[in-house]
């Protein structure tokens, strides 16, 4: 196993999240009430393209590890 697509992976996988919370906290469900980013919607967009970032790279990690076998 190479070190590269897991650590892809893996940076995918913790990317999805940081979105998902600053989605949460752009929506103002999750977060204290005096945080920056509570119920702002310039989060909820962020939040959104940093999943996107996630899942590309989780995408490209899974793809490299299929590819060497």
């Amino acid at each position: 196993m190479k070190l590269v697509p897991v650590l892809l992976a893996l940076v995918g996988v913790l990317l999805m999240l940081a979105g998902l919370v600053f989605i949460l906290q752009g929506m103002g469900i999750v977060g204290p009430q005096s945080s920056f980013m509570f119920n702002n919607p310039t989060w909820i967009y962020q939040g959104v393209a940093v999943m996107v970032i996630g899942i590309l790279s989780l995408a490209a990690g899974l793809f490299l590890s299929r590819k060497r076998r």
